[in-house]
C-alpha cells in the first residue's frame, strides 16, 4: 500500500516540477497573440478567403475585435499586394513540366486612424514546390489546391506573429 501512495506522490512531484519548468521557461500556448490594439479593421473586400481565415485566427486567439468601419479601429490592415503564381521549376527528358514552384505573396502595412505606420509596408512571401506527373492530373490538382490552402494558412500565422510583435509608436518629441 506504501508503494501506490509513493508512486502517486513521485508522480504529482514530477507534474508540478514540470508545469514550474514549463512556465519559468515562458512557454506560452501557439495562437494565443496579443495584438496591441482593440479593434482592427481589415481593408479587403469581404468576400475574400484570406479576409476570412485573418478575421476568424485574429477573433479566435487574441482579445481583438474585428470591425467593419476602419473609423471605428485603433488600427487597419492595409494589403498593398496578394498574388499567386505558378512557375515551372523542372522539366523531364520529354520537356514536359515534372515540378513546379507556387508562390504567395502579400503585401501589406498596418495604420493608424491619423495614417500613421504602426507597421510600414512589409511582405510575406511564401513558396512550395511539387512534383507534377501528366498520368495523375486530378490527384495533382487536388495537392496544388492543399499547397495553396496550406500556403495562406502560412501566411495567416506570420502576419499575427508580425501584428503581435508591433509596437504602436509613441510622438516623437517636439524639437524647439
Amino acid at each position: 500500500h506504501t508503494d501506490k501512495g509513493s508512486s502517486m506522490k513521485l508522480q504529482t512531484l514530477l507534474l508540478v516540477g514540470l508545469s514550474l519548468i514549463l512556465s519559468a521557461c515562458g512557454f506560452h500556448l501557439r495562437n494565443s497573440a496579443d495584438l496591441p490594439f482593440a479593434t482592427l479593421s481589415i481593408a479587403m473586400p469581404e468576400s475574400s478567403d484570406l479576409r476570412a481565415n485573418l478575421a476568424r485566427n485574429i477573433e479566435a486567439s487574441t482579445q481583438t475585435r474585428i470591425v467593419a468601419n476602419a473609423k471605428e479601429a485603433d488600427a487597419t490592415l492595409g494589403i498593398i499586394e496578394n498574388t499567386q503564381t505558378k512557375s515551372i521549376l523542372s522539366l523531364n527528358s520529354a520537356g514536359r513540366v515534372r515540378e513546379y514552384q507556387l508562390t504567395r505573396t502579400l503585401g501589406f502595412r498596418v495604420y493608424d486612424k491619423t495614417g500613421h505606420d504602426l507597421i510600414p509596408a512589409s511582405r510575406i512571401v511564401v513558396q512550395r514546390d511539387y512534383t507534377f506527373d501528366d498520368d495523375q492530373l486530378a490527384a495533382k490538382q487536388a495537392e496544388e489546391a492543399l499547397l495553396w490552402r496550406d500556403m495562406q494558412n502560412d501566411i495567416v500565422q506570420q502576419l499575427l506573429r508580425r501584428l503581435s510583435a508591433s509596437k504602436p509608436q509613441t510622438a516623437a518629441p517636439s524639437e524647439n
